[in-house]
């Protein structure tokens, strides 16, 4: 009687979920592995002190008015004079007399833009120098010159007729083809400011 009692509680047991299996030892769970130590953060970069453009007075760093021009694109002097003076001003403002530096200029004639930025070279060996850059920003920000159109070599077709139906067909357009007067060009103009052969400006004296 008492094992039949017995089984049958375990089958009431079973049904209602809560019968009994036999004690087995807790799983033992590693402990969680110690996570890597954080990398020390680098050390940000110093912050690039803008060098003060300085007078051109006195510089004999000029331009010498002349077509210029590469492959198909031919400029006049009075053209090319728009951008090159204020090109070899900002040279004068920024590199300091006994310096060389390899700057390249990206011009935009529609807009009257001038950008610039110092580079590496091997021969001579010249180097970057954010400083320069930053003096250059300051300056050409500021910079413009009268715009006048170089064109382009992307031919735009006519947009289409206004029609009365729905547009069926339309005639491809080229890529990156702007509408009638928003074409811009961009010259790009390495110059290379070397002037060494001036005596370096004598600094301050101190207390002065």
């Amino acid at each position: 009687m008492v094992r039949v009692l017995a089984r049958a509680a375990s089958m009431m047991l079973s049904a209602l979920g809560l019968a009994c299996s036999p004690t087995r030892p807790p799983a033992v769970e590693p402990p969680p592995a110690a996570s890597a130590a954080p990398s020390p953060a680098e050390d940000p970069a110093p912050p690039v002190t803008p060098r003060a453009p300085v007078s051109t007075a006195g510089c004999p760093f000029r331009w010498t008015p002349r077509e210029i021009g590469a492959s198909v694109l031919r400029l006049p002097a009075a053209y090319a004079g728009r951008f090159m003076n204020p090109l070899y001003d900002v040279a004068c403002a920024c590199v300091r007399p006994g310096e060389h530096v390899y700057m390249v200029a990206r011009i935009v004639p529609e807009r009257g833009t001038i950008e610039a930025v110092t580079a590496d070279r091997n021969d001579p060996p010249t180097r970057a120098d954010p400083s320069i850059d930053a003096c250059f920003a300051a300056v050409l920000g500021t910079t413009t010159f009268e715009p006048f159109e170089v064109g382009s070599d992307v031919v735009c077709p006519d947009d289409p007729p206004p029609t009365k139906g729905p547009p069926f067909f339309r005639p491809p357009r080229p890529a990156n083809c702007p509408a009638r007067g928003q074409q811009t060009s961009k010259i790009i103009y390495p110059l290379l400011v070397d002037r060494r052969g001036e005596a370096p400006a004598s600094a301050p004296a101190e207390g002065s």
